[in-house]
């Protein structure tokens, strides 16, 4: 397509409004919903969006980070209210029991909330509950129909297999970026939070992180995420639905070593969701991913030291092995879907004028500060 033919389309085709090949048919919500009259025979699509597209997107936008703020606010109230719930519930009891409690009986709650495994089923609690009200709420009010997210097609064991390993691949070379790049900030007096998912406490405690890390966690992100979001944010360019709900997936983790390799399996999550018009293979290939870290974690903890080393590099070099074809053969195979200058005038130029983009982003960053400096 030339350059000039860029100023305007006419006639309107309602499967693909502006025109791009190289997108998924049958991903985006249909794009009357931001523009009604796209169904009239006179109705033209201008390089610069009019007025109504404009506010419609804004609308649309906009819903779409405040849906993912109300899941960081709701989950944050949860967990100290019920936190705080159960504080109150330790100080009536030992108050009852001891009758007069020490100067510093805050922090020894605290510290027995953490080290028991009350925290560990807080956190699971809260974030389950506000990702998954974040989900449902955000779908009603931007009328995209729960069936929208599981209509899956073309996946097969192959490609599932090659998602998986693609995804492994990522995490290993994640993590040894991230070692490299922690130690070199802390020689820097740079403090980096790294989030422990150790599983040496109590067998609760350790039930409890593995049910979050490998089930729960992984399906209500995908919900929230590779569900509600990228389908909002993919109405005008799937493209860019890819990359922004990779970095936003990013920024939810809210620390560097996690971002190293979140956001690349965040783009991996996104590509094979609209890939297979399905959330499905996200949260197969997600649980996956996170299990396999749990595993490794036990079998540093159970296995002797000599047995867990050798398991450790036959497990790198099949993930090495297998990682690098599926990647090569994705290469080959597939390509991301590109963004024509009607969807780029649609999307980042709105997007970077969008105050709520910018306070979900600023709330992330802080809290990462603010873990950095604290924990």
């Amino acid at each position: 397509m030339k350059q000039a033919d860029y100023s305007e389309i006419s006639p309107v085709d309602l499967s693909n409004p502006f025109r791009n090949p190289t997108e998924e048919p049958d991903y985006s919500p249909d794009y009357r919903e931001i523009l009604p009259t796209l169904d009239m025979p006179d109705c033209k699509l201008p390089l610069i969006p009019q007025q109504t597209e404009r506010t419609a997107l804004r609308r649309c936008f906009a819903l779409t980070f405040l849906t993912l703020l109300f899941a960081f606010v709701t989950a944050s109230t949860v967990y100290i209210l019920m936190q705080t719930g159960a504080a109150a519930a330790l100080r009536h009891n030992d108050l009852k029991r001891l009758g007069e409690l020490p100067e510093n009986y805050q922090m020894i709650v605290m510290q027995y909330l953490d080290d028991s495994a009350i925290n560990t089923a807080l956190t699971l609690i809260a974030f389950t509950v506000g990702n998954l009200a974040a989900f449902l709420i955000g779908s009603a009010l931007t009328h995209l129909p729960k069936g929208q997210y599981f209509r899956l097609r073309g996946l097969t064991a192959t490609r599932t297999v090659s998602y998986i390993m693609l995804g492994l691949w990522i995490q290993m070379l994640a993590g040894y970026a991230a070692d490299w790049l922690t130690k070199l900030l802390e020689q820097a007096h740079v403090p980096v939070y790294t989030p422990d998912i150790a599983l040496d406490g109590s067998v609760s405690k350790s039930a409890l992180l593995v049910l979050y890390v490998c089930v729960l966690g992984p399906i209500t992100e995908e919900l929230l995420l590779r569900g509600f979001a990228l389908k909002n944010l993919s109405r005008v360019s799937q493209r860019f639905g890819i990359l922004m709900t990779a970095l936003l997936f990013a920024l939810m983790h809210e620390n560097l070593p996690q971002f190293l390799f979140t956001f690349p399996f965040g783009i991996l999550l996104a590509y094979i969701t609209i890939r297979h018009d399905s959330v499905t293979p996200a949260i197969i290939t997600h649980i996956c991913v996170n299990s396999f870290a749990m595993l490794k974690e036990a079998g540093r903890l159970y296995l002797p030291g000599s047995t867990f080393r050798k398991a450790e590099v036959v497990c790198k070099l099949f993930v090495l092995l297998l990682g690098t074809v599926s990647l090569f053969y994705m290469l080959l195979t597939e390509r991301m879907p590109d963004l024509t200058p009607h969807q780029s005038a649609r999307t980042k130029r709105l997007v970077v004028t969008a105050p709520l983009f910018w306070v979900l982003i600023a709330v992330h960053i802080g809290m990462a500060w603010y873990t950095a400096y604290t924990m």
